[in-house]
């Protein structure tokens, strides 16, 4: 990353940093252009205003005296307004009078021309008065040897700054950096199990996004992980009793001389390992509802799980858990009665985890219901939510125990068989739903199921 920068930042400065160092260049040259053509009119003063003969006794006085070697060569060429020439100074090169400014309105012009493989400057007199043109030209030697004279003075300063410029963009990126170095030495020192979140102070603002991400997801995998740890001492610790029963039972039937006690034994292991295959299967469902919460989907993005119904009428579903445990209910002496609106109650949800839940309420209730004792079951609805109230007529629960209803392996009494997983599903599935599940303990338990429209 550091590379990529600094090679970006530098195709980005270059052509920035080449573009100044030009227009500096041409800006120099331009004024040299203006200094010589101002020097060579101020020399060309004295020659404009004499007359023929004065010219040819200055000029040719000037080539004969001793002068200043490094003084270039002056020459003047004088023709009349028709063309014809009337004076050339010695080594005066051939410059045409049809290269005179075409704009007469200007007494004095000076351009740039090319004669005899040399650049010459040439300032160019018109003389109303007396009817001539005057050109006054010197080459442009000296201006070439200031000019590549100031471009090597710009070149090696450029060429200075340029070379800092690309040692001041890589400490520029390695700074900037440094808060990403500083989060890979705190990864890099972690040890496998460590998954606590990121330090996200000091680093930039467009980084502070990954790195809320990146804690959110190591949140939800210390989660996944915790969930996992527990599932497992969970299951070893459930599992353990009634295997351990069971075994057992089956040592016993395996001794056993009488057919009768052989009998009990097989029954006795047999309803052990009924009670270890539900709890497997609660664990399971426990694990799976688990994922889902660890998941941290919203309700919008429920319509994507499997068999999800956005319409579903709670009345009916409950009808339907009800019929499947009626047998059960006639064995155990204990009465259902079910009061429903005569309109439907509809929700959206996943119907096989709804009856799930469903099926955990009713069974607890039935289960902690004593012989002659009923079941209370209403559904009703408001404008934002369905309520499930199942009231049976146990002996309730005790509240300092209240609380922990829900929780896993919680159980308001220890003397009657059961994993104390149950309500814990269902509370699981009110919570996937938006919903939740309350206890109140008067002349009996009484549970209340809200699910959200």
């Amino acid at each position: 990353m550091r590379d990529r920068l600094t090679r970006l930042l530098l195709a980005v400065l270059t052509p920035i940093w080449l573009g100044m160092a030009l227009t500096s260049y041409v800006s120099v040259l331009r004024e040299v252009d203006e200094i010589d053509a101002r020097q060579l009119h101020e020399v060309a003063q004295p020659y404009l205003s004499m007359s023929v003969p004065g010219l040819q006794k200055a000029l040719e006085s000037a080539v004969s005296s001793d002068h200043d070697d490094d003084e270039p060569p002056l020459s003047v060429l004088r023709w009349g307004t028709d063309g014809d020439l009337r004076y050339r100074s010695p080594m005066a090169p051939g410059l045409a009078f049809a290269l005179r400014p075409d704009n007469e309105d200007s007494e004095d012009a000076s351009h740039t021309v090319q004669l005899q493989g040399e650049h010459w400057r040439v300032l160019w007199h018109l003389d109303r008065a007396h009817g001539t043109w005057t050109a006054v030209l010197r080459p442009m030697t000296e201006r070439n040897e200031l000019a590549r004279g100031l471009a090597l003075g710009l070149i090696l300063p450029s060429l200075a700054t340029g070379l800092a410029l690309v040692w001041v963009v890589r400490w520029a990126v390695r700074r900037g950096l440094m808060p990403l170095k500083e989060v890979g030495r705190q990864v890099s020192q972690r040890q496998g199990q460590d998954l606590s979140p990121i330090d996200a102070s000091g680093v930039p603002r467009e980084v502070a996004p990954l790195l809320k991400e990146i804690n959110a997801l190591l949140a939800r995998l210390d989660r996944a992980l915790s969930l996992e740890r527990q599932f497992t001492a969970d299951a070893s610790h459930e599992l353990r009793t009634p295997l351990a029963a069971t075994l057992a039972q089956i040592e016993v039937a395996q001794g056993a001389v009488d057919a009768g006690q052989r009998d009990v034994a097989l029954r006795q292991a047999r309803a052990g390992l009924v009670r270890a295959s539900t709890l497997t299967d609660q664990l399971l469902a426990l694990a799976r509802l688990d994922h889902h919460l660890d998941a941290g989907l919203d309700r919008s993005s429920h319509a994507a799980w499997p068999g999800w119904q956005p319409v579903l009428d709670v009345s009916e579903l409950v009808r339907v858990e009800m019929a499947e445990l009626a047998l059960s209910s006639v064995k155990a002496d204990v009465a259902f009665s079910l009061d429903v609106p005569q309109q439907s109650c509809c929700v959206a949800a996943q119907p096989e985890w709804l009856r799930l839940a469903l099926r955990n309420v009713l069974g607890n209730a039935l289960k902690f219901t004593p012989q002659g004792g009923q079941v209370q079951v209403t559904v009703s609805e408001s404008a934002e939510q369905v309520n499930v109230v199942v009231q049976d007529s146990g002996p309730g629960v005790p509240a300092d125990l209240l609380p922990q209803l829900g929780r896993r392996f919680a159980r308001g009494d220890h003397t009657r068989s059961g994993s104390g997983l149950g309500l814990s599903i269902a509370a699981r599935v009110a919570e996937l739903h938006g919903g939740a599940l309350h206890f109140e303990s008067d002349q009996g338990l009484k549970v209340t199921l809200t699910l959200p429209k």
